[in-house]
């Protein structure tokens, strides 16, 4: 399990999504709320950190108890993975720290099996999947099984990046809540430290990007990859593939990368007056390679290289 300082289960604030938190609450309170719900928006905006929040809220009103559980228990409990009324499925790590590509089948079947007990604790259950369009195909369906008639007293909320890799059939069983992405004052009230506003445009509203950009070195980083690629559309690759060399070396670097290269060039399109046809088409094949990779096992320090030789010359892919 992730014990990372900045866990969704360890946030005790939520930021930005008021609206649809109070929407939650309101359906609870109301007796009106449906079992599973898809919390959708950008990836790192805060979508889990609301789910968490909700599911805390709903795990300690206990009807055993008139008062409910103290809150601070429940959170506590939560926030170790030991509360027994709360399931949580994410990508699994390999003892090395690598992350899993997907959520496979057998994680998904926990669903499945912790629901088809009886509760341990009098009340309501949770199941958090972070994210549902990292489950894998046999995964997906697996979770079918208990999207259509999920036992009273349930609530499954299914984190979604992209609801376009969402499997039909788990869409047409779920109801929808839209987060939007964070703006300028969500960011000053998180953060600790001063927020590098010139960062903000390339982050599209994630503080999970922001933090993850600010980590590997923020404007000096974003710097070393617009002379990259500036020099790669003018032909000369040997910044490129030296920058490419040392980054696909660093996780943490390598990972920003792959979703900051294309915010890049995506505002180098919105800023420039000059070849802007060509940084439209390298901005469409670029998501295109990128969401192709992803399904791959290319060499990072090939498939670095090949966003840069897509931006020298587009119609290469």
């Amino acid at each position: 399990m992730n014990q990372s300082t900045f866990h969704p289960r360890v946030i005790e604030k939520v930021i930005g999504h008021q609206d649809v938190l109070k929407t939650l609450r309101d359906l609870y309170h109301q007796d009106t709320i449906a079992p599973c719900w898809l919390i959708v928006g950008q990836r790192g905006i805060g979508k889990a950190t609301l789910a968490y929040q909700f599911a805390r809220e709903v795990l300690s009103m206990n009807p055993q108890n008139p008062d409910g559980l103290p809150p601070s228990l429940v959170f506590r409990q939560v926030a170790v993975g030991s509360y027994p009324n709360l399931l949580t499925i994410e990508r699994t790590v390999n003892e090395e720290g690598e992350e899993a590509r997907e959520i496979s089948v057998n994680e998904s079947r926990k669903v499945l099996n912790f629901l088809h007990l009886s509760p341990a604790v009098p009340g309501w259950r949770v199941v958090i999947i972070d994210a549902v369009d990292e489950l894998n195909r046999s995964a997906a369906n697996a979770l079918l099984k208990i999207l259509e008639e999920p036992p009273l007293k349930t609530l499954i909320l299914l984190v979604c990046h992209s609801l376009g890799q969402v499997l039909p059939t788990i869409r047409s069983r779920c109801q929808k809540l839209h987060c939007k992405p964070l703006d300028a004052k969500d960011f000053a009230e998180l953060e600790e430290r001063s927020v590098e506003e010139e960062l903000l445009p390339y982050v599209r509203g994630s503080l999970g990007f922001y933090r993850s950009l600010v980590d590997v070195g923020g404007m000096v980083f974003l710097k070393k990859i617009e002379q990259a690629a500036l020099q790669a559309k003018a032909g000369q690759l040997s910044f490129a593939q030296k920058f490419s060399e040392e980054v696909s070396k660093n996780p943490d670097q390598y990972k920003c990368f792959l979703w900051l290269i294309s915010q890049w060039v995506y505002q180098t399109t919105l800023k420039t007056t000059q070849d802007q046809a060509h940084w439209v088409r390298v901005y469409e094949k670029l998501n295109a390679f990128l969401g192709a990779a992803q399904t791959t096992h290319l060499n990072q320090n090939q498939l670095m290289l090949s966003c840069f030789l897509i931006i020298e010359n587009p119609s290469i892919y």
